[in-house]
């Protein structure tokens, strides 16, 4: 590649950072505040050789760590090992989709928003753009590494060292731009940016399930999957500093291929094209409805998909979970085989009580990224053709929340049904089937209220569609991390998911189903009279 292939690189890259300053802030602080502030609570949590051993004890059965990874080292544990083994995971997880969202938005979203064809028709390398956008994830993730160690230190976490602080820090940073550059790679490959989003995610996925299942019955296997690298760095322990290198490695190769084909390409093409529309439409693509089912039907399928496939993952180590005689076989001499089969199911309860907090907030997902549609597809102009039409906004709005909702219980219930199927594939004695669709029906309500918050945004404040991501990525942190670092119970019932108590090992409140689908209901009459009365933006 000629040097001319970068030219002005530096220049876009000041610029981009001018321009994304206040997205990069808010994700760097939001992350930031959040490492340093658990850390601190750990504290005052596991002060005790007692509680930490507690702790321990939940963070090793096959069920946390199918979620939270395999805690690293050996006995006596710290509180900082606690954190390490708790919180390693989770911001990785934060920080793939920090990136995937930032370097597909600045690469492949200029290219189909026409912005890059006006960039380079300036004096501009035809790799700058790209080489930019990589650099400037660089350094945000160096920086977010440096702050996280910067947070650790100042926390003084015992069991900490300085070592450890900055390995699991850099670490995390390292882990942010490894998926920054599969992103950059996986956005060379397809032609548009939705198909970029949905690459990147389906990969990350796998990544996690290979990650969870490895974990679960061959540690040793993880070290074949770029995501369970951040496991290894075995923080506080040994501080292996090896799979920081393996991350940064990978980078490379993914940069230097995705600059290639950059390099290769014409500007909105890829190596897999999109393929060809019908010249004439199908006789049910009449009305709004069924175009954006159409526009949409991709992203829906894979969601729906994925978490079917997510579910049953989880569902095959039931009998791994469900097992007390493994670490107690005089359990069935005692008390009998049905107590011990009750006991095991009552375990594998309290597993999938804690799996709906994240099948439900997932499932939200394809939901609001539907309805958010009528302020990206507004603000880019696409929804003008059908302004122009005899097509009230009242439809408009219809139509997108209906596809919304479907979608979302859709995913919510291909997942239950996974695990049903998970389970079934390696139990004896597979749960009952209501045990499932009593998840199933007691998180449709909660998952309505949160589409209907969304909802009611698109209708009167647009520009605050963003918020629909982030409550349902804050209902997923209260849900997830909770009860591990001691939450005020109170900070449940901040989001609607903190209404329903424990299901399916409690029974289905049928008071708090209606309550919450009769808000639902009054915020989306709210949202129909904000969006038949605002005004209409678009790119014009």
């Amino acid at each position: 590649m000629e040097n001319r292939n970068f030219h002005q690189t530096w220049f876009l890259t000041r610029f981009s950072l001018k321009r994304d300053w206040l997205k990069l802030a808010l994700w760097s602080v939001t992350m930031v505040v959040l490492f340093a502030a658990v850390a601190a609570k750990f504290t005052t949590i596991y002060d005790t050789q007692a509680s930490i051993d507690e702790i321990v004890k939940t963070l090793k059965s096959p069920s946390m760590i199918s979620l939270f990874g395999k805690l690293s080292g050996s006995a006596p544990y710290s509180t900082a090992d606690v954190f390490a083994g708790e919180m390693t995971v989770f911001m990785a997880m934060m920080a793939a989709i920090m990136n995937f969202s930032i370097i597909i938005k600045n690469t492949r979203g200029e290219e189909d928003s026409g912005l890059l064809e006006i960039i380079q028709s300036h004096s501009v390398g035809k790799l700058s753009n790209l080489a930019s956008s990589l650099i400037e994830l660089f350094i945000i993730n160096l920086l977010i590494g440096l702050f996280y160690g910067i947070g650790l230190q100042m926390a003084n976490l015992p069991g900490t060292d300085t070592n450890g602080n900055f390995l699991l820090g850099l670490g995390l940073g390292a882990a942010g731009f490894m998926f920054a550059a599969i992103a950059a790679f996986l956005a060379q490959l397809v032609d548009n940016s939705r198909s970029a989003t949905i690459l990147s995610y389906v990969v990350f996925g796998i990544m996690y399930i290979a990650r969870m299942s490895t974990d679960v019955s061959n540690p040793k296997a993880t070290w074949l999957i770029p995501f369970g690298w951040v496991e290894k760095f075995s923080t506080y322990q040994d501080n292996n500093w090896l799979p920081v290198f393996l991350m940064l490695g990978l980078s490379l190769i993914l940069v230097v291929a995705a600059l290639w084909i950059n390099n290769h390409r014409d500007i909105g093409s890829g190596l897999v094209a999109t393929r060809p529309g019908r010249s004439k439409a199908y006789m049910f693509l009449r009305g709004p409805l069924s175009l954006f089912w159409r526009l949409h039907r991709t992203s829906i399928i894979v969601w729906v998909i994925g978490l079917l496939i997510l579910g049953y993952t989880y569902g095959s180590i039931f009998n791994t979970i469900g097992d007390i005689l493994k670490t107690n076989p005089a359990m069935e001499s005692i008390f009998g085989a049905g107590a011990v089969h009750k006991a095991n199911v009552l375990i594998i309860k309290n597993f999938i009580s804690i799996l709906m907090i994240v099948f439900g907030v997932l499932a939200l997902f394809p939901g609001i990224q539907i309805i958010n549609y009528l302020k990206t597809g507004e603000s880019k102009g696409y929804l003008e053709l059908i302004h122009s039409k005899p097509v009230s906004r009242n439809y408009l709005f219809t139509s997108v929340l209906v596809l919304g909702m479907t979608t979302s219980i859709a995913a919510l219930f291909a997942a239950i049904m996974g695990l049903q199927l998970g389970g079934m594939s390696v139990m004896k004695h597979p749960v009952a089937s209501s045990v499932f669709l009593n998840s199933f029906y007691a998180y449709i309500s909660p998952t309505v209220l949160m589409l209907a918050i969304a909802a009611c945004i698109i209708g009167w404040i647009p520009r605050l569609s963003v918020f629909g991501y982030l409550y349902a990525g804050f209902a997923l942190f209260i849900g997830y991390f909770g009860k591990l670092i001691d939450l005020p119970k109170w900070m449940a019932k901040l989001t609607p998911f903190g209404f329903i108590t424990k299901v399916p090992v409690h029974k289905m409140d049928i008071s708090t189903m209606w309550w919450q689908l009769g808000l639902a209901v009054i915020l989306i009459l709210i949202g129909y009279i904000g969006y038949h009365i605002r005004d209409l933006k678009s790119a014009n």
